[in-house]
C-alpha cells in the first residue's frame, strides 16, 4: 500500500504532502484509523466546531478500489449537530478516485474567503472559484463542475444550499444520490466556503501479493453468492426489505417514536416499490450485490422524479415517524433531501419533533404541518434547509430545537444525534448501541438490530447484549478502517478481515493485532468524547424510550428501564476496561491521551 496524505489550507489556498509510512498503517490501517488519531491530536475541544482551525478530513482504506464492497470514503470531523465525535461514510465511485489519484487521506483546514471548490488530480492541486455554484443544488453542481472540467469522467463530492447555510445536520454528496449523511459534515464544509471536492486520477493502484489478493476476492465472491442476502435480497429489494420486517416485529419507529407499526406499511414496502416504480437495481463502483434501486414516479403529482432510492431509513424517516404512507410522496421528499444535502435520518426526526411541537401547541408557524401531509413536510423542508422563519430554530436539531422550545421531555436523540429506524425498547441490543456508539445515537457501529431482528438473540433481553455489541463495534472498526461495506458483515469474519489487511497493505497483521487497533480506536473516539465533556450520564437513552411504553404493534408496552440500561452500561464499561463513569482506565487525565502501554 502507498499514497499520500494531503494537506490543504483554505485560508491561504495553499497544500503540502506526506507518504504515508508503514508505521502509520501498522497502528491505524487506514480509514476509520487515520481519522481518529488525527481528531485526536489536532483539535482543540475548547474551540468551537465551526472554527477553521478544526479540520475536516477525508480517508479511504487499503481496501479501497480493489476488494469487492470497498467503496467507500470516510469523513471525520467534530459535530456542528453533537459537538463530539463525527464520522460519515458515502458509497459510489468517489473513494476509488480518491485511491486512482493516491490520496489516502485529506485533511482540509482553515476558510476560503469566497466560495471555492478543489480540483485534485494525480500531481496538482487547484482552487478554483465556486461563486457561480453557491446557491445550486447538489445536481446542479456535480453537472457544472464537469462541465467546466471537460471532463464527464471526474468525480464530485458537494455540498446543497443546507450545507451552506450551515445547516447542522447537512451531508455531503456524491454520483448524485449517495450521501456521507450523519454528524453535518455538510455544514462544516458550508462553514469553510467549500463548495466541492472534484477528483480525476490516473494511477493504477499498486497492491502487495496481488496473486495470493485475486485468490481472496474470488473467494469472497463465491462466499457472497452463497449467502441469501446478498446474493437474493438485497440484489432484489435492497434496504427496503426491512419495513416489512421491523413492522412486523413492531418496532418501525412510527409518529415520532410514540408506536411501533405504521398502518398501510405495506404502501410503501420493498414490493410497492418494485411493483409501481422500480427501473434497475444499481450498484457501487466494484460490487457485486446491487443494493441500490433506480426508481421513478411515473404517476400522480410528483410523476417524472427519479432517485436511488428511497432506502429504508428515509422510508421510516418520513414514511413512519411522518406518517407519509405514499410511495410517490416519500421519493419526491428524498430528491428534495438529495438536492439541497439533508440527512434524510435527521430530517425526519426533525420534521416529526416539529410536527408534535404544533400539535401541542408550541411551535407557531403560518402553514400548519401534520402528520401524513407530504406538501407540509416538503415545506418544512425547505424552509430548514435555507434557515427561513421556524426553519432557522430546527435547522440546529433536535436537541437544540427543543431546548429553545422548551420540549426537552419528548426530544428524542443520544448525544444529540437522532436515531435510525429501530425503535430500542423492542430491540434491547439497540439500546445499548445508541447509548454508547461515539457519534451518538448510531445503528451502524454495531447493527445489532441485525442479529436481534434474525432472532439470533432474543430481542427483549437485556442479557449478553455487551458482549454483542463490544464484539461487532470491534470488528467493524476494522471494517471501517479497511472501509469496507456493512453489507459484508456475514460473509468477512475475523479472519478475513485478517487476510484483507495483510494482502492490502503487505504488514503481517493476525487477529490478535486487529482486534487490538480496533479496541485503540475505539478508546481513542471515546476519549475525544471525554475531552468534550461526555460521561455516563450522555449513555443514557431519552424520556420517552425510558418513560413511555411502546405503543401498538407486538412489542407494545416495551419500554427501556434504567435497570436495564445500567446492566448493560456496566456489563459493557466492564469488557472495554472503561470506569464506572465510561472513561476509559488507560486515559492519562493530565496529558489528555491514552497512556503508552
Amino acid at each position: 500500500m502507498s499514497g499520500i496524505i494531503l494537506r490543504i489550507d483554505l485560508t491561504n489556498q495553499s497544500f503540502s504532502k506526506e507518504h504515508v509510512n508503514s508505521r502509520l498503517i501498522e497502528n491505524l490501517i487506514g480509514g476509520k484509523g487515520f481519522g481518529t488519531w488525527i481528531l485526536q491530536n489536532e483539535i482543540d475541544v475548547k474551540k468551537d466546531p465551526f472554527d477553521p482551525l478544526n479540520p475536516l478530513i477525508f480517508s479511504i482504506g487499503p481496501a479501497t478500489g480493489i476488494i469487492p464492497g470497498a467503496s467507500k470514503y470516510g469523513v471525520f470531523f467534530r459535530s456542528p449537530l453533537t459537538g463530539i465525535y463525527g464520522e460519515s461514510y458515502s458509497g459510489g465511485s468517489f473513494a476509488y478516485e480518491l485511491k486512482k489519484a493516491n490520496f489516502e487521506c485529506i485533511i482540509i483546514k482553515g476558510r476560503a474567503s469566497k466560495p471555492i471548490y478543489l480540483w485534485l488530480s494525480d500531481n496538482s492541486v487547484e482552487f478554483r472559484d465556486a461563486r457561480y455554484l453557491w446557491g445550486l443544488d447538489t445536481y446542479q453542481t456535480e453537472d457544472l463542475i464537469k462541465e467546466e472540467l471537460g471532463n464527464k469522467n471526474v468525480k464530485v463530492a458537494s455540498i446543497g444550499p443546507a450545507g451552506e447555510h450551515m445547516v447542522k445536520f447537512a451531508c455531503i454528496s456524491n454520483d448524485y444520490w449517495r450521501q456521507a449523511g450523519r454528524c453535518g459534515a455538510g455544514a462544516l464544509m458550508g462553514s469553510k466556503n467549500l463548495k466541492a471536492i472534484a477528483v480525476k486520477g490516473d494511477s493504477n493502484p499498486n497492491f502487495a501479493k496481488s496473486d495470493e489478493l485475486k485468490n481472496l476476492i474470488l473467494e469472497l465472491l463465491d462466499n457472497i453468492k452463497k449467502n441469501p442476502a446478498l446474493a437474493e435480497t438485497y440484489p432484489r429489494y435492497g434496504t427496503p426489505s426491512l419495513v416489512d420486517i421491523t413492522n412486523l416485529v413492531g418496532v418501525f419507529p412510527t409518529e415520532y417514536w410514540k408506536k411501533g407499526q405504521l398502518r398501510g406499511w405495506d404502501k410503501i414496502n420493498a414490493e410497492a416499490i418494485r411493483k409501481n416504480i422500480f427501473i434497475k437495481s444499481k450498484a457501487c463502483l466494484g460490487c457485486p450485490i446491487g443494493c441500490g434501486k433506480l426508481v421513478e414516479v411515473t404517476y400522480g403529482k410528483y410523476k417524472g422524479t427519479k432517485i436511488e432510492g428511497p432506502e429504508y431509513e428515509t422510508i421510516y424517516a418520513f414514511g413512519g415517524l411522518c406518517k407519509i404512507n405514499e410511495l410517490d410522496a416519500i421519493v419526491k421528499i428524498n430528491d428534495v433531501c438529495d438536492r439541497l444535502g439533508l440527512d434524510t435520518i435527521s430530517t425526519g426526526n426533525v420534521v416529526s419533533f416539529a410536527i408534535e411541537a404544533y400539535e401541542r401547541g408550541v411551535l407557531h408557524i403560518d402553514k400548519p404541518i401534520q402528520y401524513g401531509n407530504s406538501e407540509s413536510v416538503l415545506d418544512l423542508i425547505e424552509k430548514i434547509a435555507l434557515r427561513q422563519g421556524i426553519g432557522n430554530i430546527l435547522a440546529e436539531g433536535v436537541k437544540r430545537a427543543s431546548e429553545i422550545l422548551g420540549l426537552q421531555e419528548i426530544a428524542v436523540h443520544v448525544k444529540g444525534l437522532e436515531p435510525a429506524g429501530y425503535d430500542p425498547r423492542g430491540l434491547k441490543g439497540m439500546a445499548l448501541s445508541y447509548g454508547i456508539s461515539s457519534r451518538g445515537a448510531c445503528h451502524l457501529r454495531s447493527t445489532a438490530y441485525i442479529f436481534e431482528l434474525r432472532g439470533v438473540v432474543d430481542r427483549a433481553s437485556v442479557e449478553g447484549k455487551a458482549v454483542l455489541v463490544k464484539e461487532y463495534e470491534d470488528r467493524f472498526a476494522i471494517f471501517d478502517s479497511l472501509i469496507l461495506c456493512r453489507f459484508l458483515r456475514d460473509v468477512v469474519d475475523w479472519s478475513m478481515l485478517t487476510k484483507i489487511s495483510r494482502l492490502t497493505t503487505g504488514i503481517d497483521f493476525d487477529e490478535k493485532k486487529l482486534r487490538s487497533i480496533a479496541e485503540y480506536i475505539i478508546d481513542e473516539s471515546r476519549i475525544f468524547n471525554v475531552k468534550c465533556g461526555i460521561s455516563r450520564k450522555d449513555d443514557y437513552l431519552p424520556d420517552r424510550f425510558m418513560k413511555e411504553p411502546l405503543r401498538e404493534g407486538p412489542s407494545e408496552g416495551q419500554i427501556i428501564s434504567k435497570k436495564d440500561m445500567d446492566l448493560m452500561l456496566n456489563e459493557y464499561y466492564q469488557l472495554r476496561k472503561w470506569d464506572n463513569e465510561g472513561i476509559p482506565l488507560a486515559f492519562d487525565a493530565n496529558k489528555r491521551q491514552l497512556k503508552k502501554n
